[in-house]
């Protein structure tokens, strides 16, 4: 099943209607908030350097943008018309465009973090495996690992599939997404993500439920040496 975030035709139509923020997920306000909250609590200061993979019209950017030093927001999508969306309408809402250098915000659908010239303290991808097949869970893995700090964590939401055949599609409550085991959105067990980062420097811990309204759980991969 084709992952419509790779479709850039539709994404451009979608924002040239207006819907940049429907398109993420909707819910902008309360998830832009949300993770912005989660972030700062575990640990995210001003003067560290943030990678927001999956970065779309910048939901979360934002609050990521206002808050950080200036020039410590960096952002990786697939869609360049979300990208723009985020800076040019946004970003310019908030009145925050001259926080934010446009070299910091990179478009690929291969998660190349090269053109980032020193190390993450901390990232993010929110609801970008949910959409992701174990493969390219694992391809971002592999290529974010050397764009990290030793120590830095890089946070994850996924679905979970606790027991059961994980081919068979599951409810989740609340929101009542419906999810797979071999098509978008996706399902994990939590052994996947371990077996995921087999060979690679990172050290895995499942947080479980940190209260996101569609019963996405969240993942911490910490940068070993």
């Amino acid at each position: 099943m084709e992952n419509v975030y790779l479709n850039e035709a539709s994404m451009q139509r979608a924002v040239g209607k207006g819907h940049h923020r429907a398109v993420v997920g909707g819910s902008w306000d309360a998830v832009g908030h949300l993770q912005f909250d989660f972030m700062t609590g575990h640990g995210l200061k001003p003067h560290h350097r943030f990678i927001d993979v999956g970065c779309g019209s910048l939901r979360g950017g934002v609050h990521f943008v206002g808050y950080l030093e200036q020039g410590n927001y960096f952002g990786v999508d697939a869609s360049q018309a979300l990208i723009d969306a985020g800076i040019n309408i946004e970003l310019a809402k908030a009145g925050l465009e001259g926080r934010l250098p446009r070299d910091n915000v990179v478009c690929t659908n291969e998660f190349d973090f090269s053109a980032f010239a020193q190390p993450f303290d901390y990232g993010l991808a929110l609801s970008v495996f949910t959409h992701l097949s174990f493969n390219t869970v694992r391809v971002c893995l592999e290529r974010l690992a050397p764009a990290m700090s030793i120590g830095g964590v890089f946070f994850a939401s996924y679905f979970l599939v606790s027991d059961g055949p994980t081919h068979r599609p599951l409810v989740h409550k609340p929101g009542g997404i419906v999810t797979h085991g071999s098509k978008d959105p996706f399902h994990y067990r939590t052994d996947d993500f371990r077996h995921a980062i087999s060979g690679l420097p990172w050290a895995l811990d499942d947080l479980g439920d940190w209260g996101h309204p569609r019963d996405q759980r969240m993942l911490a991969f910490t940068r070993l040496a």
